[in-house]
């Protein structure tokens, strides 16, 4: 959904914006995914998980 910002001249912006300096892989948040489905997760509730590399990324 952002490969048109990120691909622009405001990429470097965009990606400056987090300690990081890049935005996460699939991966990454597949794993996020994978581990609230899971078992272990079962007292995450109420709560919004933020998977923006400490940016504030928004479309």
């Amino acid at each position: 959904m952002t490969t048109e910002h990120l691909t622009g001249e405001q990429g470097d912006a965009i990606r400056a914006q987090s300690p990081f300096g890049r935005v996460a892989r699939p991966e990454e948040i597949a794993a996020a995914v994978h581990w609230l489905a899971s078992p272990e997760a079962q007292w995450a509730s109420g709560t919004i998980v933020d998977l923006n590399g400490a940016s504030y990324l928004r479309t």
